[in-house]
């Protein structure tokens, strides 16, 4: 039964995708209004099934160039791995730390702030840091990090990085902190300390074990976060990521249906591969403490 619900998740994600890049053919803006053309979906797809036989698919223009797509995707695809593989061990390694083993200093002192900057926007976020940046350096003439990437050779590191974990962070600290507390007054945590086992042993063994299952339930929705962010990060920092092949290149040279898709199913390609190797080192961190 699981099977062929997952099958039929993968196959609805795949008709999604075609449906979703063409839905700009869709909508027809006209001079009497905008028109619905509800076959062009078809259309589309038909010429990209097509184009798959015969070539065409695998090609994009780029300025008065024509340039396959499959030798380029992959730089794209690297930019967008490096910055959201970074930001995703930094959560895992600050959520354990601080959404378990300090869970009373940062339910303390940083509820307020999380809740402040759980309503900020995320593109209001990035916008106030690239002005303190700014600032300072106007003010200062100090050069602290790059506020944008001027070209792919001279990133921008530490804020788009920021940018990327401040939101999903604050999101798993506050599960963790509520997961934290309830297990804590479990019958069998009170009898651990009845019985003289020391605050690491308690956390180490029960604490940790008992919330790291939440942490992995969580894990869809802090890389969907992550993604989301994507978009918006890479746009703002000038970021040679999969978003920006997906929009700069589509606003420049006019919109290429064939390179929306390949785009998108990087994208996807991207959200599994990082599904997998967080995946993967929780389930080294259960291992370690299980054998310490």
């Amino acid at each position: 039964m699981n099977y062929w619900k997952g099958a039929a998740v993968h196959i609805g994600s795949i008709v999604f995708v075609f449906i979703l890049a063409a839905c700009p053919y869709v909508f027809v803006p006209l001079a009497d209004g905008v028109h619905v053309k509800p076959s062009a979906i078809f259309i589309a797809v038909k010429q990209f099934m097509n184009g798959l036989f015969s070539g065409d698919s695998f090609y994009y223009i780029q300025g008065d160039r024509t340039r396959f797509i499959l030798s380029d995707i992959g730089s794209y695809f690297l930019g967008s791995f490096f910055y959201l593989f970074a930001a995703g061990m930094a959560v895992l390694i600050l959520a354990f730390v601080l959404g378990i083993w300090l869970w009373r200093g940062t339910e303390r002192y940083l509820n307020k702030v999380i809740g402040f900057l759980g309503i900020m926007p995320d593109f209001v976020l990035i916008l106030l840091m690239q002005l303190a940046v700014t600032f300072i350096y106007q003010s200062s003439g100090i050069k602290t990090v790059k506020v944008a990437s001027f070209s792919s050779d001279d990133p921008a590191v530490f804020l788009p990085l920021l940018s990327l974990i401040i939101i999903p962070l604050l999101y798993v600290i506050k599960t963790l902190n509520e997961e934290t507390k309830d297990v804590l007054t479990q019958d069998y945590i009170l009898t651990g300390i009845a019985k003289g086992l020391s605050r690491k042993q308690i956390y180490l063994y029960h604490v940790t074990t008992n919330v790291t299952p939440f942490f992995k339930a969580d894990l869809h929705k802090i890389l969907s976060i992550m993604i989301s962010n994507l978009f918006i990060v890479e746009y703002l920092f000038n970021i040679h990521g999969m978003t920006a092949m997906l929009f700069v290149t589509q606003t420049t040279f006019g919109y290429q249906y064939n390179l929306v898709i390949f785009g998108l199913f990087g994208l996807f390609l991207l959200y599994g591969l990082m599904f997998l190797l967080f995946s993967g080192v929780i389930r080294l961190v259960e291992r370690v403490i299980e054998h310490v």
